[in-house]
C-alpha cells in the first residue's frame, strides 16, 4: 500500500490530467462548432454571468464616481478662478468709481475757481482729526508756509470751510467756520440783512450763530446765508442755512442758529484764497464828459 504522501501526489496528477484532457475535449468541441453551446458551456455561463454582471456594475459605478470627482476638481478650480476674477473686477470698478467721483469734484472745484475773481490755490486734505464725540476738530492741507499764510480763507463749491490757522513746513491747518474763534461777515439774500456768523462753543454738532442781525429783519427757518465779500472771502459763497430762531424781545437783535452746508468730514480738495479780489472800479460803466481841447476844434 502506498504511503500517504505518494497517494496525495497521485491524486493531484490524476486531477490535473483529467482537467487537462477535459479542457482539450471542450476546446476541440468548441473549435469544431463555435456557435454551438454544450450543456457544460451553458452551466458555466449560468454560474459566471451574475458574477460578471456584478463586476461590470461595480466598474461602471467606480468610473462614474471617478468622473464626478474629476469634474468636481475642475469645478472647484474654475470657481476659484471666477472668484479671483470677480474680486479683480470689483476692485477695478471701485477704482473707476473713485476716479469718476474725483473727476466730478475737480470739475466743481475748477468751476468755483473760474467763478471767483480772487486768486486761489488748490490744496488737498491730507488729515482730518476728530474729537472724542466724532466731530471734526482740525483739517490739515498739503500746502505749507511757502504758499499760504495764516488768515487766508478756505472755500469749496459747497461753501465756506474756514481760514488758515497755522502753517508748518509743507502743511497747514484750518480753523473751521464752526470754531467759536471764527467770525465771518454774512448776508441773508432773501432779506438783505447782515450779521456775523460765529461757531457755537462745545459739542454743538457744527452749529453756528448769527450775531448783530436786527429784529426788523424777518429771517425764517431755511433761509440761506452767504458771504458778504468782506474779510477776504469772495462774495455770495454759501455758509449755511438758518435752523433755529429765538426772538429776543429785550434787545434789538435776534438769536439765530445756522447749520453749515459743508460736510467737513468728507472734504478732499479745497481752494485757498491767496489774494483777495481786486476792488470794483467805481467809474466802470460811467460815461465821462468830454473835455474841450485847447486850440482849433470842430463843432457840430
Amino acid at each position: 500500500m502506498l504511503p500517504t504522501g505518494h497517494r496525495q501526489k497521485v491524486r493531484e496528477v490524476v486531477i490535473i490530467t483529467t482537467a487537462f484532457v477535459l479542457s482539450l475535449f471542450l476546446l476541440r468541441g468548441s473549435a469544431r462548432s463555435p456557435e454551438y453551446l454544450s450543456p457544460l458551456d451553458r452551466g458555466i455561463l449560468t454560474l459566471v454571468s451574475p458574477i460578471q454582471s456584478a463586476f461590470a456594475t461595480l466598474a461602471r459605478s467606480i468610473g462614474h464616481v471617478a468622473g464626478r470627482y474629476v469634474d468636481l476638481i475642475h469645478v472647484r478650480a474654475e470657481n476659484e478662478s471666477l472668484r479671483n476674477e470677480n474680486g479683480r473686477l470689483r476692485a477695478e470698478l471701485l477704482e473707476a468709481k473713485r476716479g469718476a467721483a474725483e473727476s466730478v469734484r475737480f470739475q466743481h472745484l475748477l468751476g468755483l475757481r473760474n467763478a471767483v475773481t480772487a486768486e486761489t490755490l488748490v490744496a488737498r486734505v491730507i488729515a482730518i482729526d476728530v474729537s472724542p464725540y466724532f466731530r471734526v476738530a482740525r483739517i490739515r492741507l498739503d500746502r505749507g508756509e511757502s504758499l499760504v499764510q495764516r488768515g487766508m480763507p478756505v472755500i469749496t463749491p459747497e461753501g465756506v470751510v474756514g481760514r488758515i490757522n497755522r502753517t508748518s513746513g509743507e502743511t497747514s491747518d484750518i480753523m473751521l467756520s464752526v470754531d467759536p474763534r471764527s467770525a465771518i461777515d454774512i448776508v441773508l439774500p432773501r432779506t438783505g440783512g447782515r450779521g456775523i456768523m460765529k461757531g457755537k462753543p462745545g459739542e454743538n454738532g457744527y452749529r453756528c450763530t448769527i450775531e448783530y442781525l436786527m429784529q426788523g429783519e424777518q429771517a425764517k427757518d431755511g433761509d440761506l446765508a452767504v458771504t458778504s465779500g468782506l474779510g477776504g472771502f469772495p462774495r455770495d459763497l454759501p455758509v449755511g442755512r438758518i435752523s433755529k430762531i429765538v426772538k429776543n424781545t429785550a434787545g434789538l437783535t435776534q438769536d439765530i442758529e445756522i447749520t453749515p452746508d459743508v460736510d467737513f468730514a468728507r472734504l478732499s480738495e479745497v481752494l485757498v484764497v491767496v489774494a483777495p479780489a481786486p476792488p470794483a472800479d467805481p467809474e466802470a460803466g460811467v460815461r465821462k464828459p468830454l473835455v474841450p481841447a485847447h486850440g482849433l476844434a470842430v463843432y457840430r
